[in-house]
């Protein structure tokens, strides 16, 4: 196959776990505690607990979703029990989201799931260099206009 070939077909592959991943973020989990989970509400609680004094403005632009779906998320969590508003100590306008204990529970159970599920999966690239890692992260960050 030519150059043009080959990224077309990157594309496509690209396309299949697009699918996949929308097939497995339908189905809602658990993740330690009680509660079912849908993907964007357990990666929504993983960007708040790696994240101190973050605000849900801040939350939309790391996700590439909008302000009100970010909002209608974390009501969800809210709801839920497992984040908090708190009033921005510099800006009275912004609320700072934090992880309630029961929030802090899913954290680290979803990011266990994480690191057991990518382990398993360098595990099946043992023929890759790091700077395949490298050049793929990059190509995907270029196609997608991701920042990293």
């Amino acid at each position: 196959m030519d150059r043009k070939e080959e990224f077309y077909d990157l594309m496509n592959i690209i396309y299949d776990v697009s699918d996949k991943i929308s097939s497995y973020e339908k189905n809602p989990r658990t993740y330690g505690t009680d509660d079912l989970l849908h993907m964007i509400e357990a990666h929504t609680i993983e960007i708040i607990g790696n994240n101190k004094e973050i605000t849900s403005s801040e939350i939309a632009k790391k996700m590439y979703k909008t302000k009100g779906a970010v909002s209608q998320t974390i009501d969800k969590l809210i709801q839920k029990g497992l984040v908090v508003k708190n009033s921005h100590p510099k800006d009275n306008r912004k609320f700072i989201l934090e992880l309630t204990e029961n929030g802090k529970i899913v954290f680290g159970h979803h990011r266990r799931k994480d690191e057991t599920a990518f382990d398993r999966y360098l595990d099946r690239l043992e023929e890759y260099s790091d700077e395949d890692f490298k050049n793929c992260k990059d190509i995907l960050c270029k196609i997608f206009k991701l920042n990293t």
